[in-house]
């Protein structure tokens, strides 16, 4: 087993028992939409500030991606416990509808605003709007650029950088790489900064090799990701290695291979059906799992914190140091999990 490679699911486990802890303590219901969800609570956690309206953001669709599936269901959760009437809306991969959506809900004037910065710089203005309204910020998943410091207070999510070398350590040790060997970094915008930093990540690990990885742009469409990948492959059937830095070419890599022909050593990013049956097959051999149901929950968890006591939101690292692999596969199985992991 890699000295690196660590059983995920404790921190999730731990958020999972917390809130059916609390749920106990509360009325009924437990629904985003019931603002008497927590509102027994002695402290005041849930009821204390009288405005609980607030806005969880999307990238992409929840409904047709489970990773971001995983993030709404957390942020779902927390909201449920924390009083909360939650509006999602979801960009459906577009930066220009993502700006639209903020500006629109600064008009009715909420208490919290949920966003990812994939699109970075692209969307420090209409967040600055929000923070100039009252409005308070918190980035998940992606984190905001430096130039939005002073109008968001706090991120939840993977330390992209830390976990890509961990991811290229992998690939390196387990491909036995070399000189000049090719490796694919295929993701869905490989120009946003989750990518340029997880793909730093391994780049750092693979230059201790002389090995080169090579970006593909997937788009965030599973039919188009399949078929942009299936034609790298076909056209470059010698790559020695693969690091999907996304999920959802993570989840289309092993029918892509199967669809050119070739087989590759597979480490990667986030964690799908797909890819848990990869691993369990042996066509993947581990990928890095940074918690979307996490990065949801404690990122709404901290709004209500803020909203009720002025509590000020942390930075937090949801992705760990672990890998998962055919050692640990089997904490992501459990049914009754599966609005957590998937």
């Amino acid at each position: 087993m890699n000295t690196r490679t660590l059983a995920r699911g404790a921190v999730a486990l731990a958020v999972v028992a917390a809130a059916a802890l609390v749920t106990t303590a509360c009325t009924a219901g437990g629904s985003s939409s019931d603002s008497e969800s927590a509102a027994t609570l002695d402290s005041g956690y849930g009821s204390h500030a009288e405005n609980r309206n607030a806005y969880f953001f999307t990238y992409y669709n929840p409904a047709g991606d489970p990773f971001w599936a995983q993030i709404l269901n957390g942020g779902e959760d927390a909201a449920a416990l924390g009083g909360l009437e939650l509006t999602h809306q979801t960009a459906e991969g577009d930066p220009d509808k993502m700006v639209d959506l903020v500006q629109t809900a600064i008009a009715t004037d909420p208490s919290l605003i949920f966003m990812p910065f994939n699109e970075g710089e692209k969307w420090v203005g209409v967040a600055c709007d929000a923070a100039d309204a009252g409005i308070t910020v918190i980035a998940y998943n992606v984190p905001a650029p430096e130039s939005a410091a002073d109008c968001v207070k706090g991120f939840v999510g993977q330390d992209f950088f830390e976990v890509g070398t961990y991811v290229g350590e992998r690939l390196v040790e387990e491909a036995g790489l070399g000189s000049g060997d090719k490796v694919l970094f295929p993701a869905e915008e490989p120009e946003q900064q989750y990518a340029i930093q997880r793909g730093g990540g391994v780049q750092e690990s693979l230059d201790e090799v002389g090995a080169k990885g090579e970006f593909l742009r997937t788009s965030g469409n599973d039919e188009e990701a399949l078929n942009s990948l299936t034609a790298w492959l076909t056209a470059n059937p010698d790559v020695a290695a693969i690091a999907p830095l996304g999920g959802t070419p993570h989840r289309n890599i092993v029918a892509a291979m199967e669809a050119a022909g070739i087989t590759a050593p597979v480490v990667g990013f986030d964690t799908s059906p797909q890819v848990v049956a990869g691993i369990k097959n042996g066509d993947i051999i581990a990928t890095a799992d940074q918690q979307g149901y996490v990065q949801g929950f404690q990122a709404v968890t901290q709004g209500v914190l803020f909203l009720d006591f002025g509590l000020s939101p942390a930075n937090i690292n949801s992705g760990g140091q672990g890998l998962i692999d055919a050692t640990n596969v089997e904490l992501l199985e459990d049914e009754s999990l599966e609005g957590v992991r998937f």
